[in-house]
C-alpha cells in the first residue's frame, strides 16, 4: 500500500478535481505486475490503467495497448479477462468508484474481473462515488479497508479541500539548500516540468503584480504544450500594460487590490517570493516547495508558518516538500 500511495503522490493535484488514486496489482506469486496512478482528470482511472497493465503482463495480449478510452479499455477487459485475474489482489489508495460518469465504475469492473481480494487504504467521502466496497462485496471478493488510512487521508488533501469548500490553493516555492530563492532559475527540468502540468490544468495563477512587472514572466505551460491559466495580479493600483508577457497568452487576467474579496473556485496556483508569501499565508491550503540542492547567496525565504509534511519525492534532482497547514 505504501508503494501505491507513493505512485499517486507523483501525480498529486494533476487529476484534480478528481483524487489522487494510486494502484497496484500482485499477482498468485506476490510479484506486482502492475503499478499506476490516475494522472489526468477524464482520463483512466488508476484501477482502470493498473488492470490494462496487469491484463497485458498476464495474457501477453497487448492489442489493448491501442486503446485510450476508458470505457473502450473496460470493454475490453470485460469481454477478454478469460479469468486472468481470478488469483490477483489488488491494492488502491481510495475506494473504488461506484458510479459511471466521464469514466467507468472501477467497482463494476472488479465485480465482473473477480480478483482475490482488494485492499483499500481510505473509504470514499464522495457520496456520488462510494458504494464501491458494498459492490465488491456482493459479488464474493474479499475486501479489506484501512490499510495505511492515515496515509491515504493525507493523499487526498487537495480534493478534500475542493469537496470542503470548492478550491484548493497551493503556493509553490523554489529554494536552495540554504534557503536562498532568487537570482537565477533554481529548480530542475523535471521540477518546472510538473509545475507546469499543473499550470496547465490550474483554473488561476496567483501572482503580485511587483513580480509581473519586474520579471514579466509568461506564466503559461509551454514545457507541456498546455494552457495557460488565467491570472490574478495583486497590487495597490494597476500598473499593468497590455505588452507584457501575460498579456500574449488567450486567457483572462485579473488585477485585484485585496485578495480577500475574491472568490478562489477551483485550482489555484500561487507563485511568487518571501513578501507575497507573507501577504497571502493565511488563504493558502499547502505549499510545495521544490528544494535544489545547491547553495547560493542572496536572501532567504522568511516567514512565519507552521505545517506539517504530508508526503517528501524526488523529482529530477530536487526534492519536493508537501506541506499542510499544521
Amino acid at each position: 500500500m505504501d508503494i501505491a500511495i507513493s505512485k499517486a503522490w507523483e501525480s498529486q493535484a494533476l487529476a484534480l478535481p478528481n483524487p489522487a488514486v494510486g494502484a497496484l496489482i500482485l499477482d498468485s506469486n506476490n510479484a506486482i505486475i502492475a503499478l499506476e496512478s490516475h494522472k489526468v482528470f477524464g482520463g483512466a482511472h488508476a484501477e482502470l490503467a493498473a488492470l490494462k497493465t496487469a491484463f497485458i503482463n498476464l495474457s501477453g495480449d497487448t492489442k489493448i495497448n491501442e486503446i485510450i478510452n476508458p470505457f473502450e479499455i473496460y470493454d475490453y477487459l470485460v469481454k477478454n479477462h478469460n479469468g486472468y485475474f481470478y488469483h490477483t489482489k489488488i491494492f488502491v489508495t481510495l475506494e473504488p468508484c461506484a458510479h459511471s460518469g466521464k469514466t467507468p465504475s472501477c467497482a463494476r469492473l472488479l465485480s465482473i474481473l473477480k480478483p482475490s481480494e482488494v485492499i483499500i487504504s481510505h473509504k470514499d467521502i464522495n457520496k456520488p462515488a462510494s458504494g464501491g466496497i458494498d459492490i465488491l462485496k456482493s459479488s464474493s471478493i474479499k475486501v479489506t479497508y484501512g490499510i495505511l488510512e492515515n496515509k491515504g487521508r493525507d493523499l487526498l488533501f487537495p480534493f478534500l479541500c475542493m469537496c470542503e469548500k470548492s478550491s484548493f490553493i497551493l503556493y509553490k516555492i523554489a529554494q536552495r539548500l540554504n534557503g536562498s530563492f532568487e537570482n537565477g532559475i533554481i529548480s530542475s527540468k523535471d521540477s518546472m516540468i510538473y509545475s507546469h502540468k499543473m499550470r496547465s490544468i490550474a483554473n488561476n495563477i496567483i501572482i503580485s503584480q511587483k513580480t509581473i512587472l519586474t520579471d514579466n514572466p509568461l506564466l503559461d505551460s509551454r514545457l507541456v504544450c498546455g494552457n495557460a491559466p488565467n491570472v490574478i495580479a495583486i497590487g495597490r493600483e494597476n500598473r499593468l500594460e497590455k505588452n507584457l508577457n501575460i498579456f500574449k497568452a488567450n486567457r483572462e487576467v485579473v488585477f485585484a487590490n485585496n485578495i480577500d474579496k475574491i472568490a478562489l473556485n477551483g485550482f489555484n496556483i500561487c507563485e511568487g517570493g518571501a513578501n507575497f508569501f507573507e501577504f497571502i499565508k493565511d488563504r493558502v491550503d499547502c505549499l510545495l516547495v521544490f528544494l535544489s540542492p545547491n547553495m547560493q547567496k542572496g536572501r532567504n525565504f522568511f516567514s512565519d508558518f507552521n505545517g506539517r509534511i504530508l508526503q517528501t519525492q524526488s523529482i529530477g534532482r530536487d526534492i519536493a516538500l508537501w506541506i499542510k497547514r499544521d
